[in-house]
């Protein structure tokens, strides 16, 4: 068990050295939500000495109705030993440090204003917490630097008004007020000034509060939802500049884990080029040099060629069925003189072929352009002789299927 700041029934030189001590820079910030803090060390400590809620009384009060304090005492006795790294137990912006006291003190040793070495911090609400009696040289931080809850700030001793190692954490609501409990309870007016002051009288809960702000990749949880570095992606390409989105190359994604981001997940970065219709190496150009047919050319172009062919073959086709067709009519004249010699008996069939009309179109104009539905291709117009032609081949077809049904029918 430690002792520090004892006045010795002198409370009001002790409330003006602190006075004296935080009021060494800058104005406060503008008022905002009440900061609340975390522990100010890693470990979790019993509390030596806790705020004295009855000073002007004679004998001390802490929070708790209890006497775990001594008379005039201002602040939060830790015990810590030598060496023991000091955390900020919240955002704020450093405005006053000492730095020059042996790392061993005495009660009502004077140096730093009886808080040894420290460092004040100011918060965004504009309450201020200082932290005393830490080692000499130990100190991190300088006036003006902005700091995060959990950094460290220095290391611990038992510089000042000491009788042995500690961390004096104190704390007030604004630059102008007077030092305040840092607990809050049933013999205290004080609000507190920690995120979970845990039980009587157990060090405070090391966790530091959540002000909500736009979530960044930096292994916090700056949006206060419970999770961290959520939903924090980047876009990513490593492949050569200007290739992406161009041919096959595609970016792809980061996603941040534990305050880095990690692998280009999903890019599609260039290859060697190959022979499949495909822009591999993101030129802008497709199968050059590597196919024997059609190097460098577009897909576009290779379709229509393609096209082209394709409409070769059916021409082809096509001038082979009309070949066939202009052939039919030698066979037909040889079936047609055998209907001759059965004339009465063709006129009895004549009746079924009544629904095999043979009509020629009306418009034989020779510039016409007949469109087959589907090609997308025109068509020459066909001249009037062929025409003609197969208007006979159709007759004669006509004669020699009339002709073997009656054969059939004998």
């Amino acid at each position: 068990m430690t002792r520090s700041h004892r006045m010795n029934g002198r409370s009001s030189r002790a409330v003006a050295a602190f006075s004296l001590a935080i009021a060494l820079v800058g104005a406060a910030s503008s008022a905002g939500a009440q900061v609340r803090h975390r522990r100010p060390m890693g470990p979790a400590p019993t509390v030596n000495y806790h705020f004295d809620n009855n000073s002007a009384g004679g004998s001390c009060r802490d929070y708790n109705c209890g006497g775990r304090c001594y008379d005039g005492h201002s602040g939060t006795d830790f015990s810590l030993g030598v060496g023991t790294d000091v955390l900020a137990g919240a955002d704020g912006t450093v405005i006053a440090t000492n730095n020059g006291c042996a790392n061993t003190g005495y009660v009502g040793n004077p140096c730093g204003g009886r808080c040894g070495n420290y460092v004040q911090l100011q918060h965004s609400d504009g309450s201020r917490s200082i932290y005393c009696h830490m080692q000499l040289n130990s100190l991190r931080v300088s006036n003006g630097q902005r700091v995060r809850c959990g950094q460290v700030i220095g290391r611990s001793a038992s510089s000042g008004s000491s009788s042995g190692p500690h961390l004096h954490f104190g704390w007030r609501r604004s630059a102008s007020a007077a030092s305040q409990d840092s607990y809050r309870g049933r013999c205290t007016s004080s609000p507190g000034a920690w995120v979970d002051q845990n039980s009587y009288p157990q060090s405070p809960a090391g966790t530091c509060q959540c002000v909500p702000s736009g979530e960044t990749c930096n292994n916090r949880d700056d949006d206060c939802d419970g999770r961290v570095d959520d939903g924090i992606s980047r876009a990513c390409y490593t492949g050569p500049a200007g290739t992406a989105g161009r041919g096959i190359c595609r970016q792809g994604t980061q996603t941040c884990s534990a305050g880095s981001f990690g692998a280009c997940a999903g890019q599609v970065v260039p290859r060697a080029e190959t022979c499949n219709r495909m822009d591999d190496d993101c030129d802008g150009m497709v199968d050059e040099g590597v196919c024997q047919m059609d190097a460098g050319a577009t897909d576009a172009g290779r379709d229509a060629s393609s096209d082209a062919r394709a409409d070769a073959r059916t021409d082809g086709a096509a001038a082979d069925a009309q070949e066939s067709d202009v052939e039919a009519p030698d066979a037909s004249e040889s079936d047609a003189s055998e209907g001759d010699a059965n004339a009465g008996d063709a006129s009895e069939e004549d009746a079924e072929f009544d629904d095999v009309a043979i009509e020629e179109d009306a418009d034989v104009s020779p510039d016409r352009v007949d469109v087959p539905s589907g090609c997308g291709c025109e068509t020459p117009a066909a001249p009037a002789n062929d025409r003609a032609t197969g208007v006979i081949v159709m007759m004669g077809v006509a004669t020699v299927m009339a002709s073997r049904r009656r054969k059939a029918r004998r």
